[in-house]
């Protein structure tokens, strides 16, 4: 049975059409992408091809051609977008000679051209570039690639993926609709050029889940080129490629953002968004800080009821700019009477982001070592705050008769 589909291709800003048979091999299917595409070059690129539900599939040897009909066949579609992936310059890669002579060899009939697929499929291995340096970023290209595509996160996962897919592809982008039920998204030269690039997704009211209403995935303007340094590269997209970082090593520094985001993507991000992408993913990891103050009145009942004997104050006023927080705990107070009789009272600022000063009141073990009594939390080192602290530890050393 003749099967026959109908083979968009797209390099970089251009699109071509042509069909594909049963008869057509990868050798043909390559010598028309270099014949009809103006500098494309055997051996510098590789090929992907798009269906329903795998957007993004190999095209390298004759068997993933097969495989290709086949499942267009099995489900009904006579079309199918290709993808062209260029890997290098024509100067960076040094079998360009002896694979364009294998093809002419082919047209010619010469005996030194086999027909058979194992010769074919060797020939084509040879598109891809191996001593590339694989980024963490190539998939990015698939995120964005037909009308009906879901994504589960709702319109965040979807800004998300659009930035990530024009970051990979080459092209900026402006939103021509932002909101959380519908998201247009037009290239940013449609203004001075007249780009008809063009996606629009919705939300889906019965799943919740956002999905692409309609999508012109091919740029009528100049030429798209990936660049180590794009306006797309904003802070939330730092935030989402770091988050699982930030819950390993909290304390990773901005400086060092910078670098593993140009070893692992080929991407260079200023300090301010690898420190801002920081403060995002700490706080989607951590939550908001702001909003962690309202839990210390459970967390004080929480101490009391699973450490019997502790002395746990919250002291704040509504209006007032004043917050005080003591805490000693059952075990630290009935472990202090085997303790030299000492104290040691001393401060301390706090480095946080709404600052404050630590006061504490420690101890002399047996073995000299400190031993932790009580510590209070002020928003500033004052008489007033310093008489609180006292009054709340004189508390728990009265009963002890250690006053």
């Amino acid at each position: 049975m003749e099967v026959c589909v109908i083979a968009k291709c797209t390099y970089k800003s251009e699109t071509i059409m042509f069909s594909v048979s049963s008869e057509s091999s990868m050798v043909d299917i390559l010598k028309t992408l270099c014949l009809r595409f103006r500098g494309l070059q055997l051996g510098c690129f590789t090929l992907r091809y798009s269906v329903p539900s795998y957007p993004s599939c190999f095209l390298e040897t004759d068997s993933d051609l097969d495989l290709m009909r086949t499942f267009l066949l099995i489900s009904n579609e006579k079309t199918v977008d290709i993808l062209v992936k260029d890997l290098c310059g024509i100067s960076e890669y040094s079998g360009d000679f002896c694979v364009n002579k294998e093809l002419i060899a082919c047209e010619k009939g010469e005996s030194s051209c086999s027909s058979t697929v194992e010769d074919r499929n060797e020939f084509l291995g040879r598109s891809k570039r191996a001593s590339a340096k694989p980024l963490l970023s190539n998939e990015w290209e698939t995120y964005i690639h037909h009308v009906g595509q879901k994504f589960d996160g709702g319109a965040e996962e979807f800004r998300l993926k659009l930035c990530k897919y024009a970051l990979e592809v080459g092209f900026n982008f402006l939103y021509a609709g932002n909101d959380k039920k519908r998201v247009v998204a037009v290239c940013s030269n449609k203004k001075l050029e007249g780009c008809s690039w063009r996606v629009y997704a919705s939300r889906c009211e019965a799943t919740g889940s956002f999905v692409i209403r309609t999508l012109n995935n091919v740029h009528t303007c100049a030429g798209r080129i990936r660049e180590s340094k794009s306006k797309m590269m904003r802070s939330r997209v730092v935030s989402s490629l770091i988050v699982d970082r930030i819950r390993a090593k909290p304390e990773l520094k901005p400086v060092e953002i910078i670098h593993e985001f140009k070893d692992y993507y080929g991407i260079d991000i200023s300090y301010y968004h690898a420190w801002f992408g920081k403060e995002l993913a700490k706080l989607d990891v951590h939550g908001d800080e702001s909003k962690s103050f309202n839990e210390l009145v459970w967390y004080a009942d929480a101490v009391k009821e699973t450490n019997t004997g502790s002395l746990c104050t919250l002291d704040c006023e509504a209006g007032i700019n004043r917050f005080r927080f003591f805490v000693s705990f059952g075990g630290c107070i009935a472990g202090f009477q085997y303790c030299i009789p000492l104290l040691f009272i001393d401060a301390t600022f706090l480095k946080s982001k709404y600052k404050g000063q630590l006061l504490c009141a420690s101890g002399k073990n047996g073995n000299q070592g400190f031993y932790p009594l009580a510590f209070g939390v002020v928003d500033s080192e004052t008489e007033e705050n310093w008489t609180w602290f006292l009054q709340h530890l004189a508390s728990i050393l009265l009963p002890m008769g250690e006053w």
